[in-house]
């Protein structure tokens, strides 16, 4: 279980329950008992998933461009993208680069 103050933006996460159990998403809104994550293919800021934190396993990996370019507004579903796998690329769990 993860406990919302352990999240931050930009913070890649794996989703443990619910019909995308086992994709991988980043951190971009944390609001109250809410997560928002995007993966820059389906889920974009603007339809962003929302998610309860407990369904989430935080990896203690954060892109810090993807944080500068979330507070300025101004992501791309490239940036995204590419953020997101970079995180994977740099994951020790081997099954995180199968499951994007």
């Amino acid at each position: 279980m993860t406990e919302l103050y352990k999240l931050q933006v930009g913070q890649l996460v794996r989703s443990i329950a619910g019909r995308d159990h086992g994709r991988y998403y980043l951190v971009y809104q944390i609001n109250g008992r809410e997560v928002a994550l995007v993966d820059g293919r389906k889920r974009l800021p603007e339809s962003a998933k929302i998610k309860n934190p407990c369904h989430l396993q935080a990896v203690k990996l954060v892109s810090v461009e993807f944080q500068d370019k979330a507070a300025q507004k101004k992501l791309t579903p490239e940036d995204i993208r590419a953020q997101l796998s970079a995180l994977l690329r740099m994951n020790p769990d081997e099954e995180a680069k199968t499951n994007v």
